[in-house]
């Protein structure tokens, strides 16, 4: 599997539509793609906003001597 990034999937989507255009791809497998690229958005999104919000809370504990952490979900085994 290959990084991601903002650059790589616009690339990538750009392709795609080249590729839809000149007939190599059915309107069915690029729909597909353009699904998948959402998820891939929405999750650096994600990514993005939890760093802000990590940066905001250790700047929140610096300024008031504060030691309140993140939650870390990713992490947490959910078994029994």
């Amino acid at each position: 599997m290959q990084p991601v990034n903002n650059k790589s999937l616009v690339s990538f989507l750009y392709d795609q539509m080249e590729s839809l255009k000149e007939g190599k791809t059915s309107k069915e497998d690029a729909l597909a793609q353009v699904q998948i690229a959402k998820q891939i958005n929405s999750h650096m999104r994600y990514e993005l906003e939890r760093a802000k919000t990590v940066m905001q809370l250790a700047e929140h504990n610096a300024r008031f001597k504060d030691g309140t952490n993140l939650r870390e979900i990713e992490s947490k085994n959910f078994e029994d």
